[in-house]
Parts: C-alpha cells; sequence; structure tokens
C-alpha cells in the first residue's frame, strides 16, 4: 500500500511542519531536568497529517523506547503506573509512553486516571489528537507542552505527490494534482489512498471526474467513513453519504468495523453485535456477485446491507483504509509474473 510504501523512513523526509521538530526534541531531552509541571507533550492536528509519524520518527531517531497506549486498550490504573516508574528497558533504551486518540474517548475516567499517570510519571508522556479544543481534554491541558502541528503547504505538499506520481506512472496533468492536493485539505494519508486507488484501477485523473459527486475525491474518505460508523449519523443522511463513494465505502466499513463495534463489558454481547456486522457484510458479497452479473437493481440492497453493517458500530477508533485494494494489486503483479513465466517456458531457447 502507498501508506506503508511511502512511508517516510526519516525525519528529512517528513511532509512539512519542520519548524514543530526541534521544539519538540528540546522538551524530550530536557525533560528530567526542567518539565515539572510539563510532563507530557500534545501533539494535535489534522486527521492524517502525520501526529503519530512524527512522534515515531523522532523518538526512534532518539533511541527511545515506545510504549503505546490507546483509549481503547483495557489497562487498569494498577497496570499502567508500574509502566511509568520504569526509566529504560531491558535494552537500555529511556521509556516513553504514547497515548493516541485521546479525543476519541467517551469516558471521563480514562482521562482522569491519565491525569494521575502525567502527575506520577518518573518518564516522559506524549498524548496525540485531532481537537487539541475538545472539551474533554481540559483536565491534562494545565500539563502539557503544546506541539501544534499545521497543514502542509502546498510547495511541500506537490514535491510530495510529484514524486510518487513519477515513480508509479500516474496519470495527472498539474490542474487536477492541484486540486487533488486542494481537496485533502492537508490529509497526507487521503492523498495516498487517493493516488493508489486511481493507480490501481487504471484511470485516468480527469478534472471532470474529481468534480464528480461520485468520485473519491469529492469527500475524504475517512471522515465519511466515520460518518457511516457513528451511531449519531441519521440513517437517511447515511444512506446519502454511502452514494458519494459507494464503490468504496463497503470496502472501508468492511476494514473498520471490528475496531468499532459497541463498547460492551459483556463479551456474549460484543460478539452478538460482531456477529450482525459480519452477517449483514456477507449478505452484501452476495448481492454484489448478483450485481456483477450486470442486475444492477439489487445496488441498493448492496447499500442498506452495509448500513445495517454499521447500525451496531459507533465511531471510536483512528478510520483505517482498506488493505483490499493492496492486495488485489499484490493478486494482479503475482498473475501477471505466473503468466511470464509460463511464457518463457513456451518459447524455445534461441541456439548458439
Amino acid at each position: 500500500m502507498f501508506t506503508s510504501k511511502y512511508k517516510p523512513k526519516k525525519l528529512s523526509n517528513f511532509v512539512g511542519n519542520q519548524q514543530s521538530i526541534l521544539p519538540f526534541i528540546r522538551w524530550l531531552l530536557d525533560w528530567e531536568e526542567t518539565n515539572k509541571k510539563q510532563k507530557c507533550a500534545l501533539i494535535s492536528g489534522l486527521n492524517g497529517i502525520g501526529k503519530s509519524l512524527f512522534v515515531e520518527l523522532i523518538l526512534k531517531k532518539h533511541d527511545y523506547h515506545i510504549i503505546e497506549l490507546t483509549v481503547d486498550d483495557e489497562k487498569s490504573n494498577q497496570q499502567i503506573k508500574p509502566l511509568l516508574k520504569t526509566k529504560k528497558n531491558v535494552n537500555n533504551q529511556k521509556n516513553v509512553l504514547v497515548v493516541s486518540d485521546i479525543d476519541s474517548n467517551t469516558d471521563y475516567g480514562f482521562m482522569s486516571i491519565l491525569v494521575e499517570c502525567i502527575k506520577e510519571t518518573s518518564i516522559p508522556i506524549v498524548c496525540i489528537c485531532d481537537n487539541r479544543y475538545d472539551q474533554s481534554l481540559k483536565p491534562i491541558l494545565g500539563y502539557c507542552f503544546d506541539v501544534k502541528l499545521i497543514k502542509p503547504t502546498y510547495d511541500e505538499m506537490y514535491a510530495f505527490v510529484y514524486k510518487i506520481i513519477i515513480s508509479e506512472k500516474i496519470r495527472i496533468n498539474k490542474t487536477n494534482i492541484d486540486k487533488l492536493i486542494e481537496e485533502s485539505n492537508g490529509d497526507i494519508r487521503f492523498l495516498l489512498n487517493t493516488l493508489e486507488f486511481y493507480s490501481n484501477t487504471n484511470i485516468t485523473i480527469k478534472t471532470n471526474k474529481i468534480n464528480s459527486n461520485k468520485n473519491i475525491q469529492s469527500a475524504n474518505i475517512f471522515d465519511t467513513t466515520a460518518k457511516l460508523l457513528s451511531i449519531e449519523t441519521p440513517l437517511n443522511d447515511k444512506y446519502d453519504i454511502y452514494w458519494m463513494n459507494y464503490e468504496i465505502h463497503t470496502l472501508m466499513v468492511q476494514e473498520n468495523y471490528i475496531n468499532n463495534t459497541l463498547k460492551t463489558s459483556d463479551e456474549c454481547k460484543k460478539m452478538q453485535n460482531l456477529s450482525y456486522s459480519a452477517d449483514a457484510l456477507c449478505d452484501v458479497d452476495l448481492f454484489n456477485k448478483a450485481v456483477n452479473m450486470t442486475n444492477w437493481d439489487l445496488e441498493p440492497y448492496v447499500a442498506i446491507n452495509t448500513l445495517k453493517a454499521t447500525a451496531k458500530c459507533n465511531k471510536k477508533c483512528q478510520i483505517k483504509f482498506t488493505q483490499f485494494l493492496g492486495k488485489t494489486s499484490e493478486k494482479n503483479k503475482n498473475k501477471k509474473n505466473i503468466q511470464k513465466d509460463k511464457l518463457n517456458k513456451l518459447t524455445p531457447k534461441s541456439k548458439r
């Protein structure tokens, strides 16, 4: 997948926000000496801008050991606190606790535990969020060193996109590159997934297609999928949202429904919710098979069953792009290699 293939491996290749790197490094390296109050760093910015990657690259560059924690981890207060007292791991690397997506948590108890951890910690804590001004974050703000990541400039994004277009031989002109960058609104992940979508489907990106309501660029696929998975989105709105990118929304729901199933302490109920969504997606597969046989009247049933699969979900985790397209691309590549090998075996060797 492009998100893995073109993931920056070093800080100099990170897209944008170079001005935020040094302040964060200073805070990190001087943590024990100067951070009596700001024991936690709060990394905020637009969805898809690269916040987690920003943290990962800096911590790895300075040889820190990352202890990861998400709002869905069922670790108790007693399980977390011992980690905060261990300054180094067995490899003599300094420990850092990284807590992701803290603004997606609806449990106030989690935030109170996080505040306790910040007060008592013997290691740096890094929290990551999309919305730094979310009301749920108020309890920790007084303990935080703020790092606000901003949208990369046009020049930074263009240079990044241009290298991929040349490398992948994607057919797109300058006007449409500009349009794609504008539509992304700084979301690097959206750029990569959109370019991969067109690369895999062998479509020439044209202006009139980009402006189409049914095209993937008409809306951020991660935002629309989040709305489909949200229990707060009315069914009629979900139905309209589905048709904005109907070619890919089912795949996105299938990729994300497990991590966004309704939260419950009853394991039996949780399995029933998962089963409900899985059954609906199985029905989608059956209808899709009929649709592919030119029975287009069944397309609305594909939509309804996709929405049915979201009925037992509520968006709580970061939306991931479907892995199906990447697997399809790899499958087609392997198929071509097999055909090439067969052809080579059938072709008689030339006489010396």
